[in-house]
């Protein structure tokens, strides 16, 4: 049995739910520190390596509760395709991007 399964079968859904929110929360609170480490505007003892360490401890803590609560065997049938759904989150934000570009060229935005 890998770790994963271990963590499914020892888990149950709603703590593995409990567990990605709080690794969500910290994840959150790692990339304003690194926001803060990258622009030093508002001064933090956090250099720039140690929050960007930071946000990739924390990243992958979220990652890993992401995969314990898709994992098929824990929604079967609400798996995510998550290649796709990423595919179009960046398209949408592209296009926030590419309007935000025309509207400050003068250009009315395409919709």
């Amino acid at each position: 049995m890998n770790d994963l399964d271990y963590i499914v079968a020892h888990l149950s859904l709603s703590e593995r739910a409990a567990q990605l929110a709080e690794e969500a929360a910290e994840l959150a609170q790692a990339a304003l520190k690194y926001r803060r480490a990258l622009d030093g505007v508002n001064p933090t003892p956090v250099t720039l390596e140690q929050a960007c360490d930071n946000l990739d401890e924390e990243v992958a803590d979220v990652l890993t509760c992401l995969a314990s609560v898709t994992s098929p065997d824990a929604m079967a049938e609400h798996w995510f395709d998550w290649n796709m759904t990423v595919g179009k989150k960046a398209a949408r934000w592209r296009q926030r991007l590419e309007e935000r570009g025309r509207k400050e060229d003068g250009e009315k935005p395409v919709v």
